[in-house]
């Protein structure tokens, strides 16, 4: 059995280019400013004035920031009306944020 066998077992082979993809996702996700995004289109979607103001961004950033995110699918969005609205691309991102916000909670000891 390979060292990569034997450390992962439970996962999805992922080879090369899928361990790169993940890699890519953790390091957007790794940006506070995307995270604070992410955090916001948690339960619902949002425009992107509404991230703007909650996050604290202004426009042009929070647009750019939004591109990376859709870029690495964790975001995505949908025309409502005249506005463009982010969501969280699917229920495995949501439940790698949920975990890990779970996880730095926890009692160290």
């Amino acid at each position: 059995m390979s060292g990569e066998e034997s450390c992962c077992q439970g996962l999805p082979a992922l080879g090369n280019s899928g361990i790169e993809n993940l890699s890519n996702i953790f390091k957007t996700l790794g940006d506070e400013g995307r995270l604070r995004l992410c955090l916001c289109c948690f339960q619902n979607p949002c425009s992107v004035s509404e991230l703007s103001e909650a996050t604290g961004q202004s426009q042009s950033l929070t647009s750019h920031n939004l591109r990376h995110l859709r870029d690495a699918r964790i975001l995505v969005s949908k025309k409502v009306g005249r506005h463009v609205h982010y969501e969280l691309a699917d229920d495995h991102i949501r439940h790698v944020i949920a975990d890990m916000a779970h996880h730095v909670l926890e009692d160290h000891d």
